[in-house]
């Protein structure tokens, strides 16, 4: 791909190779380690089945128009995510620079879970038994007992004669990956040199995939977006293969309608729909705007979207047929056998893994395919934060190496503020961030704005206007709705349904304190905050009465075909 000037001079935006680069680029960042990782730990946290029908309803109701909407505005306006609501209604800009929060946010902890895989991944390759099997290594203390018998013990810690046991994975997990300690109030130092240098290693590859922008990032996905799909059915066939799998699945496919009562659920599966699609990160504005104007991205949307939750529930066929096989050989029950929340793949997999013929292969090939859809997550969304930089400073990315140069200084600022997440406490940190900064909450905040401001604001019928002049014709009747009524709806519902039901948070046994919890807020509100604090610096900036101030911030500015590309 090659830049061609405009005639004024300026450089014309880069664009995608081809129409294959963009649609794997976005399968490889839709589906990532939000459905390998996330969903499945979600749905095992929220009753299996139970969590499956209100994500149904949020996929069909907002996810979906949502997706289509972000990677539209950017295909229209050839702009990133905040330059778009400035664009198109400038006191809704804070719904831009929100998102860009939330996906800088993310970008900070989330290579972390590329960390775990690297390190999982190298101790498979060396030959030998796999390092969480066995006791007699310096991280296990004289409680770690054999899984021999595994209907006496597993990741959760047992009583008996009053002396607690642990198994070999858990301790392998919390005291040699993790080096955990007891809360968030002792931070610890950095000490992990194994996860540091795994942490250093991964944001390398990171740096290589979005140094040339759309350029390199579109090569890249030929691989790391087909390559998991290969791993996971291998993975799949094996697991269904597995005395026990039948039932996990049964489990994931059963609901438990009780769960429902409860806001968390669906505070939870709201905003796995918004964090697996990338709704509100500003990536899909960023995609959107690589594409040639007359692409058709609404057909493209509604395919890949729907790829993407499909590849949710195919994830969690395999992860609970693994886990159906650990309840059959440790006798238990399906919500017994595993410790809930993000290590759920770092304590089940590894077990279920080692339980396998070949058990050092079958590692290999998961913890790589774990590291491969997190490649594409992690680099698309650093990937849009270099885009918005180049946006707003265009002169900085200028000359020869301008964008590697760029590329090199985000990534850099991301290390440093990810070095936190390396420490012993590292883990609460990496909590805080995962159900706060980049939660169900803030998401639901910018997303609900975001389908008001397009469906009563800048006003939904112009919008499906600017569609039709990119690709022909009108999207279905059936997303104006959407925009104006069940998405923020929707939102709003289980927005306020979760501020009545608050808890604070927990991980495991562990409760978070209220300092920590206040810290948690805090990060959801800086990019919760951007929406009402733009709109009110709009409205100081005009002149007249409140009345006539808020008319006119919310008087959209109605953007043509040629306004657009200007």
């Amino acid at each position: 791909m090659s830049e061609k000037k405009t005639d004024s001079g300026e450089t014309k935006r880069e664009t995608w190779g081809g129409k294959q680069e963009f649609i794997l680029a976005l399968i490889g960042y839709s589906v990532g380690l939000g459905n390998v990782w996330r969903f499945p730990y979600l749905c095992y946290d929220n009753g299996g089945g139970a969590f499956l029908i209100p994500y149904a309803i949020f996929v069909v109701l907002a996810g979906i128009p949502l997706f289509f909407l972000e990677i539209s505005l950017g295909q229209y306006t050839q702009q990133s995510c905040v330059k778009v609501w400035s664009k198109l209604v400038p006191a809704m800009k804070g719904i831009g620079y929100g998102s860009a929060v939330v996906n800088f946010m993310c970008a900070i902890y989330f290579v972390l879970v590329m960390s775990w895989s690297v390190l999982y991944f190298v101790h498979s390759c060396i030959p030998g038994p796999l390092p969480w099997t066995s006791c007699g290594n310096w991280w296990n203390s004289e409680h770690c007992v054999l899984n021999a018998n595994y209907k006496a013990l597993h990741t959760t810690p047992n009583k008996t004669n009053n002396t607690t046991i642990y198994s070999p994975e858990n301790e392998f997990w919390n005291n040699y990956v993790l080096r955990k300690s007891d809360g968030i109030e002792n931070i610890g130092s950095l000490e992990n040199w194994p996860l540091i240098l795994c942490f250093f290693g991964s944001w390398v590859v990171i740096y290589l995939c979005v140094f040339k922008g759309a350029r390199t990032s579109g090569k890249v996905v030929y691989v790391t977006a087909i390559l998991p799909y290969v791993m996971l059915l291998i993975l799949l066939i094996r697991g269904l293969t597995l005395e026990g799998a039948s039932t996990g699945i049964m489990f994931f496919l059963r609901p438990d309608f009780s769960k429902l009562l409860s806001s968390q659920v669906w505070m939870q599966a709201g905003g796995q729909i918004f964090y697996s699609y990338g709704i509100c990160f500003t990536v899909l504005y960023a995609f959107g705007s690589y594409n040639p104007y007359n692409n058709n991205c609404y057909k493209q949307s509604v395919i890949l979207a729907s790829t993407c939750s499909l590849t949710s529930i195919f994830a969690s066929f395999v992860v609970f047929s693994i886990i159906g096989h650990m309840s059959f050989v440790q006798g238990k029950d399906i919500d017994a056998v595993a410790t809930s929340g993000p290590g759920l793949v770092f304590l089940v997999y590894p077990v279920g893994l080692s339980l396998l013929p070949a058990p050092n292969l079958w590692s290999v090939l998961f913890f790589a395919t774990l590291f491969m859809v997190g490649i594409d997550t992690q680099f698309a969304g650093v990937e849009s934060c270099v885009t918005i930089f180049l946006d707003l400073w265009p002169n900085v990315g200028k000359g020869k190496y301008g964008r590697e140069l760029v590329s090199a200084m985000v990534c850099l600022l991301f290390i440093v503020l990810g070095l936190p997440l390396l420490t012993n406490g590292g883990i609460y940190i990496f909590e805080l961030f995962n159900m706060y900064a980049v939660s169900g909450i803030a998401l639901l905040w910018l997303a609900f704005f975001q389908s008001i401001t397009i469906g009563w604001i800048y006003g939904v019928d112009n919008y499906y206007e600017n569609v039709k002049s990119m690709i022909g014709y009108y999207p279905s009747p059936y997303f104006k709705l959407c925009y104006k009524f069940f998405a923020p709806g929707i939102s709003l519902f289980i927005f306020i349904f979760y501020c009545v039901k608050y808890a604070p948070l927990t991980l495991g046994q562990y409760v978070f304190p209220g300092w920590a919890n206040a810290v948690g807020w805090f990060l959801s509100l800086t990019s919760m905050l951007c929406v009402p604090g733009f709109f009110i610096a709009e409205i100081c900036k005009s002149k007249g009465s409140v009345y006539q101030r808020i008319r006119k911030a919310l008087n959209p500015v109605v953007i043509n075909e040629k306004t657009s590309r200007d």
